[in-house]
């Protein structure tokens, strides 16, 4: 049997953490400087448009991927009913009920995007629910093989520029495989989308225009520029990409930049603008412009006060802007659009979103991917209700949210975690309120969230089981569960983590 120390070993990987307080933003008790953008906002529900069936949120990934091509205007409009009937209100010029189109990416030709967005103007007119667009800028390209087969094109994993064999996704507890990581500032690239991005921009506005004409002109939502836009890594190796980009800009093994980190962020909010800039030049307003990037919080890295809290920070030592595949808060801004982040809730990440748009002087930004949810938690652990969700944003400033998860999988998983955050009662009645324009309370704190209790959990295991090992002797029947507590740990699956580690302290207490 291993010794006592050995068990600890096992607990020795990055935990979450923290000081034993809730969770709770400087800014909950006072206003917030940057007061609520002027304009409609919009709480908005993601609809999946990659292939032709909306309630399968699977895209180009994995190998068993679904085929690209847009969902018709029946499945589309049944999709649309069924949010509008269940929430039972549509709201008004201040506040509008909405759905995201998307992704809009490679893999759907021009013909196809720019049929798909008339018709989704067209379904916003009849339905009187405002509609907006989800660009998915790089992931999905894997129908152009006129791009991809050209090196050029591809992201490196070395000075040497080999190719990227796959961009890595961790959606789920098993990385999946998407097309390999698009190299942003290639030329190719680089024209490839300036001519995406004003077809596009020019499809939204001219529908823009007729919705003028109709004096509904609130029925636009906005268009995301982006799908959690990042230079990821590479599938196979795991290394962290960008090097294709950095040779572009004149770097190699004997030049290289004085920060790697600082110039692949640069390389990726460029992208962004790249995106951004084409759409505004084609008439969209950059008011309705907005940016998606993912980010791990300071806190939740382990940078702010509270040193222990590494819940999601990897086993190998990387920095926080490899760990956020260079895309931190800060990449997300740009002169021809509004900022917007992924935003399930994790310790921390409002605190630094709000810093982030004081930092910039922002005034209006988006959620444009989120609910109430942490998505390896389960349901009911972020310590706060879908109101407090929506508060944390609507009251501070966001003019978008879009809420993913509404009707994906069908019927038959109307029961899992997603699903149920997202279309439960309360979540129902917190959209009703927004949509009726009263007030959101924000919730000062609702009990400890799982990435807080876990953490305080673990530290009572290695305080108390040396002495209860060394009384009881009965060390071979906790060694299975700690085993078992340590692989929750490594796979990141917080809530069987936490139910373990209770059946372990119910142990550690009966003797």
């Amino acid at each position: 049997m291993p010794a006592i120390a050995a068990l600890f070993l096992m607990l020795s990987i990055p935990l979450m953490g923290c000081n034993g307080q809730s969770v709770k933003s400087s800014d909950q008790e006072r206003q917030t400087s940057l007061g609520a953008a002027t304009g409609t906002r919009y709480l908005a529900f993601q609809m999946f448009t990659y292939s032709p069936n909306p309630k399968s949120a699977s895209m180009g990934e994995g190998s068993n991927h679904e085929s690209a091509g847009f969902p018709d205007k029946a499945a589309l409009g049944a999709f649309i009913d069924d949010i509008k009937s269940r929430i039972g209100a549509t709201g008004d010029k201040k506040t509008r009920l909405a759905v995201m189109l998307g992704p809009l990416s490679f893999d759907h030709s021009d013909a196809e995007v720019t049929r798909f967005i008339k018709l989704g103007f067209e379904l916003a007119v009849e339905k009187k629910v405002a509609v907006g667009f989800h660009i998915d800028d790089s992931m999905f390209w894997g129908k152009r093989k006129d791009l991809w087969s050209d090196p050029k094109n591809v992201e490196a994993f070395d000075w040497d520029g080999e190719p990227s064999t796959g961009r890595r996704l961790d959606w789920g507890k098993e990385p999946s495989k998407a097309p390999p990581q698009m190299c942003f500032n290639s030329k190719v690239i680089v024209r490839e989308v300036q001519l995406r991005s004003t077809l596009l921009g020019k499809a939204i506005q001219t529908e823009v225009s007729k919705l003028q004409n109709l004096k509904m002109p609130d029925l636009f939502a906005g268009v995301i520029a982006g799908w959690e836009t990042m230079i990821g890594q590479d599938f196979k190796t795991g290394k962290y990409l960008g090097y294709r980009a950095l040779l572009n800009r004149g770097f190699t093994r004997q030049n290289p930049p004085k920060d790697m980190d600082l110039e692949r962020q640069k390389v990726v909010q460029e992208f962004i603008g790249l995106w951004t800039t084409g759409l505004a030049d084609a008439g969209v307003s950059p008011q309705k412009i907005y940016s998606h990037t993912a980010f791990l919080s300071r806190r939740a890295f382990g940078l702010g006060d509270d040193k222990e809290i590494t819940y999601m920070k990897p086993e190998k030592e990387v920095s926080y802007s490899q760990h956020n595949h260079f895309a931190p808060p800060s990449v997300a801004f740009g002169k021809n659009h509004r900022p917007g982040f992924s935003t399930y809730p994790q310790p921390g990440l409002y605190d630094d979103i709000y810093a982030e748009l004081a930092k910039h002087k922002q005034v209006g930004w988006a959620s444009s991917e989120g609910t109430n949810m942490q998505p390896e938690s389960g349901p009911g652990q972020t310590g706060m209700n879908m109101e407090t969700y929506l508060a944390k944003m609507f009251n501070h400033g966001a003019t978008l949210v879009t809420i993913f998860s509404w009707g994906i999988g069908g019927e038959a998983n109307k029961n899992m975690g997603f699903r149920v955050v997202t279309e439960g009662e309360e979540a129902l009645q917190a959209y009703r309120k927004f949509l009726r324009s009263e007030a959101l309370v924000e919730a000062k704190s609702e009990g400890m969230t799982l990435q807080e209790r876990l953490p305080a959990k673990i530290r009572k295991i290695q305080s108390e089981l040396p002495a209860w090992i060394q009384k009881t002797h009965n060390q071979a029947l906790v060694e299975p569960l700690m085993q078992k507590l340590d692989a929750a740990l490594k796979a990141k699956d917080f809530e069987l983590a936490e139910k373990v580690a209770d059946e372990i302290l119910k142990l550690l207490g009966s003797t």
